[in-house]
This record gives C-alpha cells, sequence and structure tokens, in this order.
C-alpha cells in the first residue's frame, strides 16, 4: 500500500468529526530541519489527547493502524507511535531529504491526492539554500477543515457542515508549522523565533500557528551558518587556555632552582 494513502487516512473527516463531537484535543504539527547544504528532514507529529483515545476505543476505531503498517513497506516514511505521559496517542512521521525542493515537496506530500472536502494541511513553500548556507523561506500555510461530517444517510450527508465544522476545528485542533534554519535569522513573520537554539551553532528556530480555514502567507531569511558552531569555538578556546596554563606551569618548575 503507498504511503501516500494511509496518510490520506490520516485523520479522515469521519473519525475528525467523531473525535470533535466529544470535546476532544488534536495536536498536529509540521516541520522542516534545514541543513547548511540543503538537505535535511521532513516531519509530521499528530496527538490525540486522552480523551480522544477513549473515545475512538469506545467506537473500535484507530486512525493509525494503517499508517503503522505502511510504514513498514515504504522506507521513504518512518512511523513513530507511542504514548504521551497523560494517556494520549502520538504519531511523528519523518523523511529524510537531498535537497530544499525534496525537502518542501515531502510537506506537500502530506496532502497531495486529497480531495477538496477532506481536511487537509495547505503547506505550499518554497526554500533556497545558498552554497554558504543562507536560507530564504516563503509560501502559504494552514489547516483545511473538511466541509463534511463525511456519514450520509439515503444517500444524503448528515452531522455538522461547512462553518459548524471549521468553528469546531478551530476551537479543538492546534495546528503549526516549525521550520529549524542553520544559521541566525535576519528577517521573519513567524509567531515565535528562538535564536541559537540548534545546538548552538547559531541557527534559528521558528514557528508559525496554522490559521484554520484560511491561508497566511509566511516569510524568513537567515544568515549563512558559521563555519565553527559557537559552542566548538569556546571549547577551542578553552582547551587552548589550558594548554598556555599547563605550559606556563611547566617553564616555570623546569626553571625553579633545585
Amino acid at each position: 500500500m503507498p504511503c501516500r494513502a494511509a496518510r490520506r487516512r490520516l485523520v479522515p473527516a469521519l473519525l475528525l468529526v467523531a473525535v470533535l463531537l466529544g470535546g476532544c484535543r488534536i495536536d498536529l504539527g509540521a516541520s522542516l530541519t534545514v541543513e547548511r547544504d540543503g538537505s535535511g528532514t521532513a516531519g509530521l507529529v499528530v496527538v490525540l489527547d486522552p480523551d480522544a483515545v477513549a473515545r475512538l476505543d469506545e467506537l473500535a476505531l484507530d486512525p493509525f493502524a494503517e499508517l503503522t503498517a505502511a510504514a513498514v513497506e515504504v522506507p521513504d516514511w518512518d512511523v513513530v507511535r507511542d504514548s504521551t505521559d497523560d494517556g494520549g496517542i502520538r504519531v511523528r512521521l519523518s523523511t529524510r531529504a537531498d535537497d530544499p525542493t525534496a525537502l518542501t515537496a515531502a510537506l506537500r506530500d502530506l496532502s497531495s491526492g486529497l480531495g477538496p472536502d477532506d481536511p487537509a494541511l495547505d503547506l505550499d513553500l518554497e526554500l533556497a539554500v545558498a552554497d554558504d548556507g543562507a536560507t530564504e523561506l516563503r509560501g502559504e500555510v494552514g489547516l483545511r477543515p473538511p466541509t463534511t461530517a463525511g456519514a450520509r444517510r439515503d444517500g444524503e450527508p448528515v452531522g455538522p457542515a461547512g462553518d459548524d465544522l471549521a468553528a469546531m476545528v478551530a476551537d479543538a485542533v492546534t495546528a503549526r508549522l516549525e521550520v529549524a534554519l542553520p544559521g541566525r535569522v535576519t528577517r521573519h513573520d513567524a509567531d515565535g523565533v528562538d535564536v541559537g537554539s540548534r545546538f548552538g551553532t547559531g541557527g534559528s528556530t521558528l514557528t508559525w500557528e496554522l490559521p484554520v480555514g484560511a491561508s497566511r502567507p509566511i516569510a524568513a531569511s537567515a544568515a549563512a551558518p558559521p563555519v565553527i558552531a559557537p559552542w566548538q569555538l569556546a571549547v577551542a578556546a578553552g582547551g587552548l587556555a589550558l594548554l598556555v596554563a599547563l605550559g606556563a606551569w611547566w617553564w616555570r618548575r623546569r626553571r625553579r632552582p633545585r
């Protein structure tokens, strides 16, 4: 089974509505981690809270079963499923890519093949990485709610639809895009930025909240990362200072009268 087909059923409309009607919460986090050479990792984390887990147990439904099975057969995406500390369910998807185009295409592929009535992450991104590692990111992002509950009676859709569904999703679903760039950010319109958070390398991690039923433009630029990371420079400086101190001690000891 193609992994894409499994991802399309990650949170199908009917299951999503069942969870939302139970007053439960879903957290979605798409991510890009960009390296100096333009390669990196694309990922998605889906978290269902304990109430959602209990609700799905009552309905004898497992929205992640096909996804987990597909991960065994398809090497491009890794899938890890575990439990949160409070009893929820967390599923992590990740894939490596060799260049910026493949990185953004991996996130875009999460919604590939979906119809206009299906819930989806809309992540239309363009990423450019210069030879020195300077990066430029722009695009449009959003969270598309389902337009119907996915249930029918006598051929007619039943349950909440349209604006009601959008309001339910906006109230119960949190979605964000997190991008880690290799250099320090120089310009951005993110909701949050953590400068220098990437293992002390001077990189920047930016976070955008995704609007429900709409798209928002995003943009960010980051300077070229240092060839030597600040923590590496600090270690080297400390080592040099230690060598100088040891050399001075040895010289004084050698010149001491006997």
